[in-house]
């Protein structure tokens, strides 16, 4: 039935939490109409991340250290 919510641990309401979690929106708008909405960025739906590139500091220090971070290797 439209507009209906299934019994909290039923098997349909276990399928549409999979699907709410995930997917971003559906998840946001769950969590308002539950009164937990969270910032923003906890949603996923910033696009923005940290990705793999080392940012700021020193790079003479981080070349002359680099044995201690990483180790040194064997060839």
């Amino acid at each position: 039935m439209k507009g209906t919510v299934p019994p909290k641990g039923s098997q349909q309401w276990k399928k549409n939490e999979t699907i709410i979690n995930n997917n971003p929106t559906l998840k946001q708008a769950r969590d308002k109409s539950e009164g937990i909405e969270k910032a923003k960025h906890r949603y996923g739906t910033t696009g923005a991340g940290k990705g793999s590139a080392r940012r700021g500091g020193n790079e003479q220090a981080y070349r002359d250290n680099w044995d201690k971070i990483f180790g040194k290797k064997d060839v």
